[in-house]
């Protein structure tokens, strides 16, 4: 693709684009599902079932709405307005949050879990709501060979800027940092500055005006539109399935750190270690999967992606059994470098491969079909608490069960044509 072919204000919108990225990664640092909340909520006392239904929780809240969003955007030929009116209500969450955890010093703790994941789902269901139109942003504004470099731009800034905040947090959370709970109260300050950040970037970007599916439907005729596309676009049915099966890999999620804090022994403050390793990981599989996004199209990206996520709960069964003491501290930091590495492929891959595969009219119907279908298997999660507490928190038998259901993924997605390539025919 030429420069001159190239939409009108795409540099700025480019730009805009991958500032809003970046700054949302760097605040995910100060604000993590995966080593920030759950270190916080076992500090607070909470149960491995507690802590996996928070993470089922936050899936949900981002997912589940993105199917009432899809049918209110129907007919919305400009997407910006809803993603910064919902941005603007749920990063607010993040401020009032950490000025609760300040003013009433994390007590009563159970009193502070409720709350915690009230505030957090809203955070969740905002920036869900607002992520279908930014996925359509995305989609109009740059064209599908240049997605791969842009989500590259982004997730490489932002893990570089990451790394450095990991060795921030580590230092808030150790015994030279500040006291509990005001640590997690300056981690959650910092994360909302991030998120103004971002905000303001995405504010920046010019929009086109979008090709519209008409007027707003009824649910009564929008369920049955659903049903169609699920009914005639064999592609997309299969995706869908394939998908699922992935999401196997949620069952483990949120108990790698847990595992690491109460089986393995290790100090809280290596949650800070941990981000640092794992933007290291987020940074390399950024430039890889946004290089193969663009050579080899999103069916081979989402084939690693795979892969990749498989690697995660094996590392966390054989690191322990390889390395003791301080080289297990390290080594088991491997695990979130897979982690990252494969959130990290999300973008590129899976979600890719919606927006390339959607026709532009029903693209927001496609994207949050698919969402909300994977906000039903933010369930696993739960189970996957239920699965410690019913084998006597038997982590090992939990990561064999995740890596074994995500590896089932594989064979159906190998079938899956690419988008692309359905073009080019």
């Amino acid at each position: 693709m030429t420069t001159t072919s190239l939409p009108k204000n795409y540099r700025r919108n480019f730009w805009s684009l991958a500032t809003d990225f970046a700054f949302f990664g760097i605040a995910m640092a100060f604000f993590s599902p995966t080593t920030i909340i759950p270190s916080f909520l076992t500090e607070l006392g909470a149960s491995s079932a507690i802590i996996g239904l928070m993470t089922t929780l936050q899936r949900a809240c981002w997912l589940l709405p993105q199917l009432i969003a899809a049918r209110y955007m129907a007919n919305k030929p400009y997407k910006k307005p809803a993603v910064l009116w919902a941005a603007g209500i749920g990063r607010s969450m993040l401020l009032f949050l950490a000025g609760l955890v300040w003013a009433t010093g994390a007590r009563p703790p159970g009193l502070i879990i409720v709350l915690v994941a009230l505030i957090t789902s809203a955070f969740w269901i905002s920036d869900g709501f607002g992520s279908l139109s930014w996925f359509d942003l995305f989609s109009k504004t740059i064209p599908a060979g240049r997605r791969g470099r842009l989500i590259s731009v982004g997730q490489v800034a932002s893990g570089v800027l990451s790394f450095l905040a990991g060795f921030v947090v580590e230092w808030i959370l150790s015994d030279r940092g500040l006291p509990y709970p005001n640590n997690y109260a300056a981690m959650f300050l910092i994360a909302f500055g991030m998120l103004a950040v971002s905000y303001i970037a995405i504010a920046r970007l010019i929009e086109p005006p979008g090709v519209t599916s008409g007027d707003t439907p009824s649910w009564r005729e929008y369920l049955p539109q659903l049903w169609r596309i699920l009914k005639t676009d064999h592609t997309f049915r299969n995706y869908i399935i394939a998908r699922q099966l992935f999401n196997l890999s949620n069952l483990a999620g949120p108990f790698f750190m847990t595992y690491a804090l109460d089986v393995l022994y290790l100090p809280s403050q290596v949650a800070g270690r941990y981000t640092s390793i794992g933007v290291v990981g987020s940074i390399l599989a950024a430039v890889f999967f946004g290089w193969l996004n663009e050579k080899r199209g999103t069916k081979r990206t989402l084939l690693y992606s795979t892969g990749v996520t498989t690697l995660i709960p094996v590392l966390a069964l054989a690191i322990p059994r390889l390395f003791s003491g301080t080289a297990l501290s390290w080594a088991y930091g491997l695990v979130f470098f897979a982690s990252n590495a494969s959130m990290s492929s999300f973008m590129p891959g899976w979600t890719a491969y919606v927006l390339e595969l959607a026709p532009e009219a029903e693209r927001p119907a496609y994207v949050g079909l698919n969402n909300t279908i994977n906000g039903v298997s933010t369930l696993f999660a739960t189970f996957g608490g239920l699965i410690l507490q019913w084998s006597g928190n038997n982590y090992s038998l939990l990561f064999t069960i995740t890596a074994l259901g995500t590896l089932t993924a594989l064979p159906l997605s190998w079938h899956i044509p690419d988008p692309r390539e359905q073009v080019r025919a």
